[in-house]
This record gives C-alpha cells, sequence and structure tokens, in this order.
C-alpha cells in the first residue's frame, strides 16, 4: 500500500501518537490484508495458524481505554502477527498443490510476507516508545 493516511491524533507524549499510529495501522491491516492471509494460509494448507488468525480477530480496545491498555493489545497483535510471519515464510510455492493457487503464488506469498513484516516493524518501533 502506497498511500499515506493522514490523521490527527490528541496525543499527550510521542509514544502516545506511535501507539494510537500502530494501532490505526493494526486495523488498516486488519481491513485490508486478513481476509487475503487467511486464504493463502487455508490455499497452502496452514490451517494450523487459525489460532493466530482468531486472536487478531478477537482484539478489541473499550473506548475507555488507556494507553497501557494499548500497549498491551499492541503486544498481543504482535506475538500472532509474527507467528503468522514465520508460517508465510515456510510456504513454499512449490509444496502448494490446491487447485486453488493462482499461478502467481509466489508474489501472493511476497506480498503478504512483506505486510506482514511492515505491520509488525509498526507495532514494534511503537512498543519501543
Amino acid at each position: 500500500m502506497n498511500s499515506i493516511i493522514l490523521t490527527h491524533v490528541a496525543a499527550s507524549t510521542p509514544g502516545e501518537f506511535l501507539l494510537d499510529a500502530a494501532l490505526d495501522r493494526l486495523g488498516a491491516w486488519l481491513d485490508a490484508e486478513m481476509a487475503s492471509l487467511e486464504e493463502l494460509l487455508d490455499v497452502s494448507g496452514h490451517g494450523d495458524a487459525e489460532g493466530d488468525i482468531k486472536i487478531l480477530r478477537g482484539l478489541h480496545l473499550e473506548a475507555s481505554s488507556t494507553p497501557a491498555d494499548t500497549r498491551q493489545m499492541l503486544k498481543r497483535a504482535q506475538v500472532s502477527l509474527e507467528c503468522l510471519m514465520e508460517c508465510v515464510r515456510t510456504i513454499s510455492p512449490d509444496a502448494v498443490t490446491d487447485a486453488r493457487a493462482p499461478s502467481d503464488l509466489d508474489a501472493w506469498l511476497r506480498w503478504s510476507g512483506a505486510r506482514l513484516q511492515d505491520i509488525v516493524a509498526t507495532i514494534s518501533r511503537a512498543l519501543d516508545c
């Protein structure tokens, strides 16, 4: 995704801003990439990643959440995203025999892996502050 999304976040510290930005990026990733990742994992026979998908789908923050709540939720997301990233890295396009796999499976794997790496890096930077 090569777009820049301008948002106004009322954060009192740079760390809070980074947490809010990471939360926003995570939400955008979930909306834009989750279905494609689930399909990729299904086509490649990696149903064992279902637990991490379920964790990500279950993430929720209350309206009254604090920066500490956001940090905890991002940590939970980070663990699952790292597991999914490792899972995608282990998929060999040559080993996928499902008829639903597209001819450009290798590109799909690279794209999904890069997007996972991007969201993990974004969350890591926010949690490091």
